[in-house]
């Protein structure tokens, strides 16, 4: 009888610890905000303007998983990233390379650090680098905030 308590107790420590570790490791996830104003592509996807919420959805990893969300639940990508060394920002921010008429997904940099993410061009905008070569292409930039 005293063994099958102990095993109770026992098991609801652990079921305990679990939660609160849960629930730590939830609150510490940083997730940022943009306000994108044009429509973009991510890998295979095209998504419309607006809001969104970017998070990183495995922080531990050398390969980042990031997954941006539209501000009303609707639209939702992630995409794998890969690390890339540069000079360090002074804010957060999402770089697009812009092809022709189209905005391509291509690195994203937190405030302060030289390690950002850069994300593998798509079959769709290797395409349109094929059509547009010769023609100027430039990045636009736009800021992250805190959520």
């Amino acid at each position: 009888m005293k063994r099958h308590a102990y095993t109770i107790v026992a098991l609801m420590v652990l079921v305990g610890s679990m939660a609160v570790a849960a629930q730590a490791q939830t609150g510490s996830r940083t997730q940022l905000v943009a306000s994108i104003p044009f429509q973009f592509n991510v890998g295979d996807q095209t998504m419309p303007a607006g809001d969104y919420t970017i998070s990183q959805v495995n922080p531990s990893s050398d390969h980042a998983v990031l997954r941006l969300r539209s501000k009303d639940g609707s639209r939702t990508v992630m995409i794998q990233m890969n690390n890339v060394i540069g000079k360090a920002r002074e804010g957060s921010q999402l770089i697009f390379n812009r092809l022709g008429g189209a905005y391509y997904f291509s690195q994203a940099w937190m405030s302060s650090d030289d390690t950002g993410w850069q994300a593998q061009k798509s079959k769709a905008e290797r395409s349109a680098r094929q059509e547009v070569a010769g023609m100027k292409t430039s990045t636009e930039t736009v800021a992250l905030r805190r959520r």
